[in-house]
């Protein structure tokens, strides 16, 4: 009976081992150059993750986090990928709509896709320039009743929201998923402003309120279905900062209290380079201190 049980450990043994050495070639093989694309992060667009705030634990992960391009009219919500996107990637996508398509809709099986994201772009440049139009329209609101404590606090939170996108909130927007590699680089020439990375597509339905002017609306003219789709993308959740980075990570100034605003302000100002290789497949390539302006006040972590 022991001897069954030796072989038994053995094949485990050698079962891991070589599960091992497969993740390692395939680490190996995506960092073989050249790169595919290399971004410059910093805390904006590395987020922490639960072993970040772990004292006790000695591996230290962030998570690269980006963000789906405002609708220039958020009166309804939006999905993150068009229908007519979807069926570029190859989802079945109704031309009519009622429960029963939309249900065999949602049905169908996640997709691989790719995911083009854009850093500090052309998207992120719209949404500063969406929130400074708000902020602008806000102020003239209140100007217009100085007296209105609803209007002057409308103007702060504008205000507030504004600070926030151009200071703390990610410049890295997704804004385009395809399924070809070369196809999505030639679009996309720029290495050091756009990554592919591999994503898992969803198709998604939900339904919006229709626009109606005439009075009384019938009960089956209210809502319609919108469709389209979401995606995750698993390999940027969490990524290994090697131990080397350690050190220089704990002694990182962090950002202070800001007056006036209505956010909390926590963030660790680094500045990281992040390459993406052959698997698309992104890790660290550095990681320093960030030089901080005299306007963004910062108090030592302990």
């Amino acid at each position: 009976m022991s001897g069954v049980r030796a072989r038994y450990l053995i094949a485990g043994l050698l079962l891991i081992g070589l599960v091992n050495a497969i993740v390692l070639a395939g680490v190996a093989w995506n960092r073989q150059p050249p790169e595919e694309s290399r971004l410059q992060l910093s805390e904006r667009e590395l987020a922490a993750t639960y072993a970040y705030w772990r004292k006790d634990n000695s591996s230290l992960a962030l998570r690269l986090d980006y963000r789906w391009p405002s609708q220039a009219d958020d009166e309804h919500y939006a999905l993150s990928i068009s229908a007519e996107k979807m069926a570029e990637l190859g989802f079945q996508v109704p031309t009519e709509l009622n429960e029963q398509t939309v249900r065999r809709y949602r049905r169908q099986l996640d997709r691989d896709a790719l995911l083009v994201l854009e850093l500090d772009g052309p998207a992120y440049q719209r949404e500063v320039s969406m929130l400074r139009d708000a902020h602008a329209e806000a102020l003239r609101l209140q100007k217009a009743v100085p007296d209105s404590q609803e209007l002057r606090e409308a103007a702060q939170h504008a205000a507030n929201a504004l600070d926030y996108e151009q200071r703390r909130a990610s410049r890295l927007l997704a804004v385009d998923v395809g399924l070809d590699v070369q196809a999505l680089r030639m679009r996309y020439p720029d290495r050091a402003r756009y990554a592919i990375v591999r994503s898992i597509i969803e198709a998604q339905a939900s339904s919006v309120a229709i626009d109606w002017t005439e009075n009384p609306r019938p009960d089956n003219q209210r809502w319609t279905w919108q469709l389209g789709g979401s995606a995750d993308t698993p390999g940027l959740h969490s990524l290994n900062l090697p131990q080397r980075w350690h050190a220089t990570f704990d002694s990182l100034l962090q950002q202070g209290e800001q007056s006036a605003v209505d956010y909390l302000s926590d963030q660790k100002l680094f500045s990281a380079e992040v390459a993406f290789g052959r698997r698309l497949e992104p890790w660290f390539v550095d990681l320093s201190a960030r030089e901080v302006s005299a306007s963004q006040p910062t108090t030592k972590v302990q």
